[in-house]
């Protein structure tokens, strides 16, 4: 990702967010006036100040929220075609003793390389004898 598109980003962003921010505050301040048009010191032009004033924050919340989904639709295109790694990491907790892995039919030594995780399973696979299983992990109780 270049540093000119992060700041194009970022500024987009934080202009949304500065978007939000004044269209709360314009929502806040149309609704009182048209609140206050109705007391009794009210002025009947308030309430066309109040509409405006509510649809301002209305048409900045609609600035913000566009330039949101823009940003996250972009994003979503930019990474769609773009192979993704997972890394998994085992954290062993105690001492752990490693033993040499054999192989259950032929009793031979197996190197790292005859280790494999497929679907969340390990398997193993002998390359002297040819068979192939699935590592079961045996209770600890």
């Amino acid at each position: 990702m270049s540093e000119e598109n992060f700041a194009g980003r970022t500024l987009v962003t934080i202009l949304a967010v500065v978007a939000i921010i004044a269209a709360f505050i314009c929502l806040l301040f149309g609704v009182l006036f048209i609140w206050g048009a109705f007391s009794a010191e009210g002025e009947p032009r308030w309430i066309g100040v109040g509409v405006v004033t509510v649809g301002i924050g209305l048409a900045l919340i609609a600035f913000a929220v566009g330039a949101l989904v823009y940003l996250r639709s972009r994003r979503a295109g930019a990474t769609a075609g773009q192979p993704q790694q997972i890394v998994q990491q085992i954290d062993l907790s105690g001492d752990i003793g490693m033993e040499k892995l054999k192989c259950r039919e032929c009793g031979a030594e197996l190197a790292k390389e005859s280790v494999s995780v497929k679907e969340g399973a390990i398997f193993i696979s002998c390359p002297y004898c040819g068979s192939t299983y699935q590592v079961v992990e045996e209770p600890k109780w």
